[in-house]
């Protein structure tokens, strides 16, 4: 995910940026995050892959409203935010779609609540847990994660580039994985749904080939887990 910050007040700028990558740390979320001092500069940079914008309102030459204006022209799925110290200008936000405002001084839970707007427009950014794996300190991207079969006191994790062995306890890991994909269907697998082809007669069928069984005394809950995720996935869409 790529975010920009657009805000011409060194001290603001500094101060969103610091705020934004504590929440996104907190999220355990991984963003790239560019910034410009004027809106001429952002625009400059020409058409890039961004999914966020934070906009101050009040910038020299050329307004976040300019700017937001512009971007529209091009990009109508991007996330804008706009940095304001009135509210002046709230009704000229929903002509370009402002997903929220950030008044000044800005707050915590404020960019929080930014965020979490931004994230339902665009989707959800690529999140991940942080494991000892052979001794070391591996990030582990959620997306990258397919199934976990646990071994008493060992998790073992397969993902797309392999398959990797963790000292931690199968409850403890799904706490971490607190994301809807994931669901415990076993009390030794988790398995992450959005790579699972079909559940049938109590097997949920992986894309990668494995059967993972499901808990034999759940398994009508567990299908209809199943069902609800798809349908709201699909409802997202």
């Amino acid at each position: 995910m790529r975010i920009v910050v657009c805000e011409d007040n060194k001290k603001d700028r500094e101060c969103l940026i610091s705020c934004l990558d504590a929440e996104l740390c907190r999220r355990r979320m991984t963003a790239e995050i560019q910034v410009y001092e004027s809106g001429e500069a952002l625009l400059a940079a020409g058409q890039l892959p961004f999914q966020i914008y934070f906009l101050d309102i009040f910038m020299p030459n050329i307004s976040g409203i300019t700017v937001a204006r512009a971007l529209r022209q091009k990009d109508n799925d991007a996330a804008i935010v706009f940095i304001t110290s009135s509210r002046d200008f709230y009704a000229d936000g929903f002509t370009v779609g402002a997903a929220h405002y950030l008044l000044k001084p800005f707050a915590k839970a404020d960019i929080s609540e930014a965020l979490n707007r931004c994230l339902r427009q665009v989707g959800e950014g690529e999140r991940y847990i942080e494991l000892t794996v052979n001794r070391e300190r591996r990030r582990i991207l959620f997306s990258e994660l397919i199934w976990v079969e646990s071994q008493d006191k060992v998790c073992i994790l397969h993902l797309r580039s392999g398959e990797y062995r963790s000292y931690i306890r199968l409850d403890e890991l799904e706490q971490q994985l607190d994301d809807p994909r994931f669901l415990r269907c076993h009390r030794s697998f988790l398995i992450n749904m959005d790579e699972t082809a079909e559940m049938k007669r109590g097997i949920f069928y992986m894309t990668t080939g494995e059967e993972i069984p499901a808990r034999q005394t759940e398994r009508a809950h567990l299908r209809g887990e199943y069902e609800n995720y798809l349908f709201e996935k699909m409802r997202r869409r």
